[in-house]
């Protein structure tokens, strides 16, 4: 019995022009009508996430942000908080030499993106008030000494040409009390100790009284992949990197072509079979 839908956005819930079908949408007020609870689970801040409820889906549920980092129940308590202790912030951008890749700190809503190519965008949208430009490494730093300030999540992309190297020096961040995980081909992310979409999903499992056997969730990338494994009923996307698909209970269509949305239709049908 499914009483739980949880959906990653990007690669996911959204299309490749970062929206929300119509199918999608409807199929998601259909499920929550008929009584399921419902979850976006991203990656991204709660400002960006928040957005996608009030101008889309026009419903209540959870925000999973930050990757677990933080999450907010539909009547807007936030029943977790777990921000990256401002010490392993200051570790992790001091260990390494990271001047040549993009350095992104998330905060709540905001973001402060260090680009030396001037780029200043984030993987998932443009440049906003909550996009914030750092001139330096330097910047961050002084922005993460702020007590008025918390990180929940350090970034950082790369050119293809430089992905080796990026690599080569995150493995140096292996020994912190950190979570890292890759959310795109060239773009990883790092968060506390044991902050996971998995993690967080397991504090709604009780404060919801709903088993995680009964939950199903939506996932294409590296970040999504525990918690595809893990609940009751894992969906890859087709468009989902292969280590997300071997551990997934089904695969749907890509996200393009309306895979969750086709998928809770057959919750709803109950055509599971």
């Amino acid at each position: 019995m499914i009483e739980f839908i949880g959906t990653d956005l990007d690669g996911t819930l959204l299309n490749s022009y970062s929206k929300i079908s119509s199918k999608n949408t409807q199929a998601i007020r259909n499920a929550v009508n008929s009584g399921m609870t419902f979850a976006i689970c991203s990656g991204r801040t709660l400002h960006s996430v928040n957005k996608f409820f009030e101008n889309d889906l026009k419903i209540p549920g959870y925000r999973v942000v930050l990757n677990g980092a933080v999450v907010v129940d539909p009547q807007g308590k936030r029943i977790i908080d777990r921000p990256l202790d401002h010490k392993i912030v200051e570790e992790i951008l001091k260990r390494t030499e990271f001047d040549k890749f993009k350095v992104v700190l998330d905060g709540l809503n905001d973001v402060h993106i260090f680009d030396p190519n001037h780029s200043w965008t984030t993987y998932f949208e443009g440049m906003s008030r909550h996009h914030i430009k750092a001139q330096s490494i330097s910047d961050l730093v002084k922005l993460n000494n702020k007590d008025s300030f918390d990180v929940y999540k350090v970034c950082f992309s790369c050119s293809p040409d430089k992905l080796q190297e990026l690599q080569k020096r995150l493995e140096s961040l292996t020994a912190l009390p950190v979570t890292i995980s890759r959310s795109g081909s060239y773009y990883f992310e790092i968060n506390g100790q044991d902050v996971t979409k998995l993690s967080a999903l397991q504090k709604i499992s009780a404060y919801e009284k709903i088993p995680m056997t009964n939950f199903m969730c939506f996932g294409d990338y590296g970040n999504d992949l525990d918690m595809i494994k893990e609940v009751g009923y894992g969906v890859a996307m087709e468009n989902a990197i292969d280590s997300v698909k071997d551990v997934a209970w089904r695969v749907t269509t890509t996200n393009n072509k309306d895979g969750v949305a086709k998928m809770i239709q057959q919750v709803l049908d109950k055509d599971l079979d």
